[in-house]
């Protein structure tokens, strides 16, 4: 019998603070969680074939968030992805 990894929510943000307290908050929420500093560090890890979403951060140092999206696009990994920012307006929103 094949087990199935757990509905994981991955969350990727390079503040240390945002990504504790997500986690806390969607685990409590009953929600399995995996959390990542970096776009990078996230692409270092194994192709998750299971049930997920990307909670990601629009402005990281290094690859950002919409940069990370344009590498899972090439790579045909495909996970719903929800951008968070505390440097978003309107307009920078349209164009998503």
């Amino acid at each position: 019998m094949m087990v199935r990894p757990e509905p994981t929510v991955f969350v990727i943000d390079d503040d240390a603070s945002v990504r504790k307290s997500l986690s806390r908050l969607l685990r409590s929420a009953g929600y399995t969680t995996e959390t990542f500093a970096s776009a990078q560090e996230f692409l270092g890890r194994d192709h998750y074939n299971g049930i997920g979403c990307l909670l990601l951060d629009v402005q990281m140092p290094g690859l950002s968030g919409m940069g990370l999206q344009k590498e899972l696009n090439r790579a045909d990994y495909h996970m719903p992805i929800i951008f968070i920012t505390g440097h978003g307006d309107i307009p920078w929103a349209s164009k998503l």
